[in-house]
Protein backbone atom coordinates (compact mmCIF):
# COMPACT_ATOMS: atom_id res chain seq x y z
CA UNK A 1 0.00 0.00 0.00
CA UNK A 2 1.36 3.44 -0.95
CA UNK A 3 1.79 6.34 1.45
CA UNK A 4 -1.07 8.17 -0.27
CA UNK A 5 -3.39 5.22 0.25
CA UNK A 6 -2.41 4.98 3.92
CA UNK A 7 -3.12 8.68 4.35
CA UNK A 8 -6.45 8.33 2.59
CA UNK A 9 -7.50 5.34 4.69
CA UNK A 10 -6.65 7.25 7.86
CA UNK A 11 -8.74 10.22 6.72
CA UNK A 12 -11.68 8.00 5.75
CA UNK A 13 -11.55 6.15 9.09
CA UNK A 14 -11.75 9.49 10.90
CA UNK A 15 -14.67 10.61 8.71
CA UNK A 16 -16.89 7.54 9.08
CA UNK A 17 -16.34 4.22 10.89
CA UNK A 18 -18.34 2.34 8.27
CA UNK A 19 -16.00 3.25 5.41
CA UNK A 20 -13.79 0.35 4.25
CA UNK A 21 -10.17 0.66 3.06
CA UNK A 22 -9.98 2.16 -0.43
CA UNK A 23 -9.84 -0.19 -3.41
CA UNK A 24 -8.54 0.45 -6.92
CA UNK A 25 -11.02 0.31 -9.82
CA UNK A 26 -10.87 -2.72 -12.13
CA UNK A 27 -8.09 -2.99 -14.68
CA UNK A 28 -7.07 -2.56 -17.46
CA UNK A 29 -8.22 0.93 -18.43
CA UNK A 30 -6.77 2.86 -15.49
CA UNK A 31 -4.70 5.96 -16.30
CA UNK A 32 -2.73 7.63 -13.49
CA UNK A 33 -3.22 11.27 -12.59
CA UNK A 34 -0.75 12.94 -10.19
CA UNK A 35 -0.54 16.57 -8.98
CA UNK A 36 1.37 18.44 -6.30
CA UNK A 37 -0.24 21.01 -3.98
CA UNK A 38 1.73 22.88 -1.33
CA UNK A 39 4.52 20.34 -1.55
CA UNK A 40 2.12 17.42 -1.05
CA UNK A 41 1.19 14.90 -3.71
CA UNK A 42 -2.34 13.91 -4.67
CA UNK A 43 -3.05 11.05 -7.02
CA UNK A 44 -5.83 9.24 -8.78
CA UNK A 45 -6.80 6.76 -11.45
CA UNK A 46 -8.87 7.65 -14.52
CA UNK A 47 -11.17 5.05 -16.04
CA UNK A 48 -13.43 5.27 -19.07
CA UNK A 49 -16.45 2.98 -19.35
CA UNK A 50 -18.70 2.80 -22.42
CA UNK A 51 -22.13 1.17 -22.14
CA UNK A 52 -23.43 -0.38 -25.34
CA UNK A 53 -26.80 0.74 -26.73
CA UNK A 54 -29.56 -1.50 -25.44
CA UNK A 55 -27.55 -2.64 -22.41
CA UNK A 56 -28.81 -2.71 -18.82
CA UNK A 57 -26.32 -0.12 -17.43
CA UNK A 58 -27.31 2.36 -20.16
CA UNK A 59 -30.77 2.60 -18.58
CA UNK A 60 -29.31 4.09 -15.42
CA UNK A 61 -26.95 6.77 -16.69
CA UNK A 62 -24.93 8.21 -19.58
CA UNK A 63 -23.43 5.73 -22.00
CA UNK A 64 -19.92 7.24 -21.81
CA UNK A 65 -18.57 7.53 -18.25
CA UNK A 66 -15.21 9.10 -17.37
CA UNK A 67 -14.51 8.15 -13.75
CA UNK A 68 -11.89 9.40 -11.30
CA UNK A 69 -10.78 7.42 -8.26
CA UNK A 70 -9.18 10.22 -6.26
CA UNK A 71 -6.54 9.74 -3.55
CA UNK A 72 -5.61 13.22 -2.30
CA UNK A 73 -4.18 11.89 0.96
CA UNK A 74 -3.03 14.60 3.38
CA UNK A 75 -3.49 17.30 0.72
CA UNK A 76 -7.23 17.07 1.46
CA UNK A 77 -9.69 19.36 -0.27
CA UNK A 78 -6.91 21.36 -1.96
CA UNK A 79 -5.53 18.17 -3.46
CA UNK A 80 -8.96 17.12 -4.67
CA UNK A 81 -9.47 20.51 -6.30
CA UNK A 82 -6.11 20.22 -8.06
CA UNK A 83 -6.96 16.73 -9.28
CA UNK A 84 -10.28 17.92 -10.69
CA UNK A 85 -8.56 20.82 -12.45
CA UNK A 86 -5.90 18.55 -13.96
CA UNK A 87 -8.62 16.13 -15.04
CA UNK A 88 -10.54 18.90 -16.80
CA UNK A 89 -7.36 19.97 -18.61
CA UNK A 90 -6.76 16.39 -19.75
CA UNK A 91 -10.31 16.13 -21.10
CA UNK A 92 -9.95 19.21 -23.30
CA UNK A 93 -10.03 18.23 -26.94
CA UNK A 94 -11.14 14.65 -26.25
CA UNK A 95 -14.27 13.39 -28.00
CA UNK A 96 -17.18 13.30 -25.57
CA UNK A 97 -20.73 13.66 -26.82
CA UNK A 98 -23.85 14.85 -24.97
CA UNK A 99 -24.52 11.30 -23.66
CA UNK A 100 -21.42 11.40 -21.44
CA UNK A 101 -20.43 12.31 -17.89
CA UNK A 102 -17.55 12.64 -15.48
CA UNK A 103 -18.13 10.74 -12.25
CA UNK A 104 -16.52 10.58 -8.83
CA UNK A 105 -17.68 8.72 -5.72
CA UNK A 106 -16.78 10.21 -2.35
CA UNK A 107 -17.72 9.73 1.34
CA UNK A 108 -20.95 11.56 2.04
CA UNK A 109 -19.72 13.04 5.34
CA UNK A 110 -16.80 14.91 3.75
CA UNK A 111 -18.36 18.39 3.54
CA UNK A 112 -15.10 20.03 2.41
CA UNK A 113 -14.94 17.71 -0.61
CA UNK A 114 -18.60 18.43 -1.37
CA UNK A 115 -17.83 22.14 -1.61
CA UNK A 116 -14.97 21.42 -4.04
CA UNK A 117 -17.10 19.18 -6.24
CA UNK A 118 -19.93 21.69 -6.42
CA UNK A 119 -17.44 24.41 -7.40
CA UNK A 120 -16.22 22.20 -10.26
CA UNK A 121 -19.68 21.70 -11.73
CA UNK A 122 -20.52 18.31 -10.21
CA UNK A 123 -23.95 17.46 -8.80
CA UNK A 124 -24.78 14.79 -6.21
CA UNK A 125 -26.78 12.24 -8.19
CA UNK A 126 -26.83 8.98 -6.22
CA UNK A 127 -26.27 8.03 -2.60
CA UNK A 128 -25.22 4.64 -1.26
CA UNK A 129 -26.96 4.46 2.12
CA UNK A 130 -26.57 1.85 4.85
CA UNK A 131 -28.66 0.53 7.72
CA UNK A 132 -27.30 -1.46 10.62
CA UNK A 133 -28.70 -4.92 11.38
CA UNK A 134 -31.47 -3.72 13.66
CA UNK A 135 -35.03 -5.07 13.94
CA UNK A 136 -37.25 -3.70 11.16
CA UNK A 137 -39.80 -0.97 11.68
CA UNK A 138 -43.42 -1.96 12.00
CA UNK A 139 -45.57 -2.44 8.91
CA UNK A 140 -47.86 0.49 9.66
CA UNK A 141 -51.53 0.62 8.79
CA UNK A 142 -51.46 0.12 5.02
CA UNK A 143 -54.36 -2.04 3.85
CA UNK A 144 -52.29 -4.31 1.65
CA UNK A 145 -51.20 -7.93 1.68
CA UNK A 146 -47.46 -8.54 1.19
CA UNK A 147 -46.44 -11.92 -0.22
CA UNK A 148 -43.44 -13.51 -1.91
CA UNK A 149 -43.63 -12.91 -5.66
CA UNK A 150 -43.52 -15.76 -8.17
CA UNK A 151 -43.35 -16.47 -11.88
CA UNK A 152 -47.01 -15.59 -12.31
CA UNK A 153 -46.31 -12.02 -11.21
CA UNK A 154 -43.78 -11.09 -13.91
CA UNK A 155 -46.15 -8.75 -15.77
CA UNK A 156 -47.21 -6.89 -12.62
CA UNK A 157 -43.64 -6.61 -11.38
CA UNK A 158 -42.47 -5.32 -14.74
CA UNK A 159 -45.05 -2.53 -14.72
CA UNK A 160 -44.02 -1.52 -11.20
CA UNK A 161 -40.32 -1.49 -12.14
CA UNK A 162 -41.11 0.52 -15.26
CA UNK A 163 -42.92 3.13 -13.13
CA UNK A 164 -39.93 3.37 -10.78
CA UNK A 165 -37.45 3.69 -13.67
CA UNK A 166 -39.56 6.34 -15.42
CA UNK A 167 -39.62 8.39 -12.23
CA UNK A 168 -35.85 8.02 -11.85
CA UNK A 169 -35.45 9.47 -15.35
CA UNK A 170 -37.00 12.67 -13.93
CA UNK A 171 -35.17 12.93 -10.61
CA UNK A 172 -32.03 10.78 -10.98
CA UNK A 173 -29.35 9.72 -13.44
CA UNK A 174 -31.53 7.28 -15.44
CA UNK A 175 -31.88 8.04 -19.15
CA UNK A 176 -34.91 7.31 -21.36
CA UNK A 177 -33.89 4.53 -23.73
CA UNK A 178 -35.69 2.38 -26.29
CA UNK A 179 -36.24 -1.19 -25.19
CA UNK A 180 -36.47 -0.30 -21.50
CA UNK A 181 -39.53 -2.46 -20.84
CA UNK A 182 -37.84 -5.58 -22.24
CA UNK A 183 -34.69 -4.99 -20.18
CA UNK A 184 -36.70 -4.41 -17.00
CA UNK A 185 -38.77 -7.53 -17.62
CA UNK A 186 -35.59 -9.60 -18.05
CA UNK A 187 -34.27 -8.20 -14.76
CA UNK A 188 -37.53 -9.14 -13.01
CA UNK A 189 -37.18 -12.72 -14.26
CA UNK A 190 -33.53 -12.82 -13.21
CA UNK A 191 -34.35 -11.56 -9.71
CA UNK A 192 -37.10 -14.13 -9.23
CA UNK A 193 -34.84 -16.92 -10.45
CA UNK A 194 -31.59 -16.12 -8.69
CA UNK A 195 -32.34 -14.20 -5.48
CA UNK A 196 -35.97 -15.09 -4.86
CA UNK A 197 -36.11 -12.15 -2.44
CA UNK A 198 -38.92 -10.34 -4.23
CA UNK A 199 -42.17 -9.29 -2.56
CA UNK A 200 -45.42 -7.97 -4.01
CA UNK A 201 -47.92 -5.80 -2.13
CA UNK A 202 -51.54 -6.14 -3.21
CA UNK A 203 -54.64 -4.17 -2.37
CA UNK A 204 -58.07 -5.73 -2.01
CA UNK A 205 -58.93 -7.77 -5.07
CA UNK A 206 -55.31 -8.58 -5.81
CA UNK A 207 -54.49 -5.17 -7.35
CA UNK A 208 -50.66 -4.73 -7.42
CA UNK A 209 -49.63 -1.80 -5.21
CA UNK A 210 -45.86 -2.15 -4.90
CA UNK A 211 -42.79 -4.35 -4.96
CA UNK A 212 -39.57 -4.81 -3.04
CA UNK A 213 -36.74 -6.62 -4.83
CA UNK A 214 -33.73 -7.55 -2.72
CA UNK A 215 -30.61 -9.72 -2.81
CA UNK A 216 -27.58 -10.73 -0.75
CA UNK A 217 -24.19 -9.18 -1.55
CA UNK A 218 -20.68 -9.98 -0.34
CA UNK A 219 -18.16 -7.15 0.02
CA UNK A 220 -15.18 -9.13 -1.25
CA UNK A 221 -12.62 -8.50 -4.02
CA UNK A 222 -14.22 -8.82 -7.43
CA UNK A 223 -17.65 -7.81 -6.16
CA UNK A 224 -19.16 -4.46 -7.15
CA UNK A 225 -19.43 -3.34 -3.50
CA UNK A 226 -15.79 -4.13 -2.70
CA UNK A 227 -14.26 -0.90 -1.45
CA UNK A 228 -17.70 0.54 -0.70
CA UNK A 229 -18.78 -1.56 2.30
CA UNK A 230 -16.96 -3.21 5.17
CA UNK A 231 -16.10 -6.86 4.38
CA UNK A 232 -18.84 -9.40 4.95
CA UNK A 233 -22.36 -10.26 3.82
CA UNK A 234 -24.91 -7.48 3.34
CA UNK A 235 -28.56 -7.32 2.39
CA UNK A 236 -29.18 -5.28 -0.73
CA UNK A 237 -32.45 -3.44 -1.37
CA UNK A 238 -32.33 -3.26 -5.15
CA UNK A 239 -35.74 -1.75 -5.90
CA UNK A 240 -38.70 -0.45 -3.95
CA UNK A 241 -41.52 0.68 -6.20
CA UNK A 242 -45.00 1.79 -5.23
CA UNK A 243 -47.68 2.24 -7.87
CA UNK A 244 -48.36 5.96 -8.44
CA UNK A 245 -51.97 5.65 -7.30
CA UNK A 246 -50.93 3.95 -4.05
CA UNK A 247 -48.15 6.33 -2.96
CA UNK A 248 -48.43 7.99 0.41
CA UNK A 249 -50.51 5.19 1.91
CA UNK A 250 -47.83 3.21 3.73
CA UNK A 251 -47.27 0.56 1.06
CA UNK A 252 -43.49 1.07 1.04
CA UNK A 253 -43.32 0.76 4.82
CA UNK A 254 -45.32 -2.48 4.75
CA UNK A 255 -43.05 -3.95 2.07
CA UNK A 256 -39.84 -3.02 3.87
CA UNK A 257 -41.03 -4.45 7.19
CA UNK A 258 -41.24 -7.83 5.46
CA UNK A 259 -38.06 -7.40 3.39
CA UNK A 260 -35.90 -6.27 6.32
CA UNK A 261 -37.16 -9.10 8.52
CA UNK A 262 -36.24 -11.65 5.85
CA UNK A 263 -32.84 -10.13 5.03
CA UNK A 264 -31.82 -10.13 8.70
CA UNK A 265 -32.35 -13.90 8.90
CA UNK A 266 -29.31 -14.30 6.60
CA UNK A 267 -26.80 -13.08 9.22
CA UNK A 268 -25.95 -9.86 7.38
CA UNK A 269 -23.82 -6.98 8.72
CA UNK A 270 -26.55 -4.62 7.65
CA UNK A 271 -28.45 -3.57 4.55
CA UNK A 272 -27.68 -1.02 1.85
CA UNK A 273 -29.36 0.64 -1.11
CA UNK A 274 -29.01 3.51 -3.56
CA UNK A 275 -31.27 6.55 -3.68
CA UNK A 276 -31.24 9.87 -5.51
CA UNK A 277 -30.94 13.11 -3.49
CA UNK A 278 -33.11 15.05 -5.96
CA UNK A 279 -35.98 12.59 -5.51
CA UNK A 280 -38.56 14.40 -3.33
CA UNK A 281 -39.87 11.10 -1.92
CA UNK A 282 -37.12 8.57 -1.32
CA UNK A 283 -34.55 10.40 0.90
CA UNK A 284 -37.16 11.15 3.58
CA UNK A 285 -38.57 7.63 3.40
CA UNK A 286 -35.21 5.87 3.63
CA UNK A 287 -33.94 8.03 6.47
CA UNK A 288 -37.07 7.16 8.44
CA UNK A 289 -36.31 3.51 7.72
CA UNK A 290 -32.95 3.87 9.47
CA UNK A 291 -30.66 4.43 6.47
CA UNK A 292 -27.99 7.09 6.34
CA UNK A 293 -25.62 8.20 3.55
CA UNK A 294 -22.22 6.52 3.28
CA UNK A 295 -21.05 7.38 -0.26
CA UNK A 296 -22.24 9.99 -2.74
CA UNK A 297 -21.82 9.54 -6.49
CA UNK A 298 -21.22 12.90 -8.18
CA UNK A 299 -21.75 13.53 -11.89
CA UNK A 300 -20.90 16.33 -14.30
CA UNK A 301 -22.87 16.05 -17.53
CA UNK A 302 -21.74 16.13 -20.26
CA UNK A 303 -18.14 15.19 -19.61
CA UNK A 304 -16.66 18.21 -21.38
CA UNK A 305 -18.91 20.79 -19.64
Amino acid sequence: MSTLEEQQNARFAALDPLLPPIAAPPEPSNEPLVVTVGGRKAGGLLTQVAHAPGSWPALWGPSDIRDLTAVPGESGAAGLAALLGAWRDRLRGTPAGPDSACSLTWPSRDAEASAVLLAHGFAPMTVLAVRTAEPPAGPGMARVTVRRAGDGDVDALTELRLAEWSYTCLVGPAVPRPGARELLRAEVVRSLRFSGLVWLAEEDGGVPAGLASCALAHATPGNSVHGRLLPGRWGYVDTLSVAPAARGGGVGRALMAVAHRELLTHDVRGTFLFYHPANPLSPVFWHRQGYRPLWTMWLRRPAWS
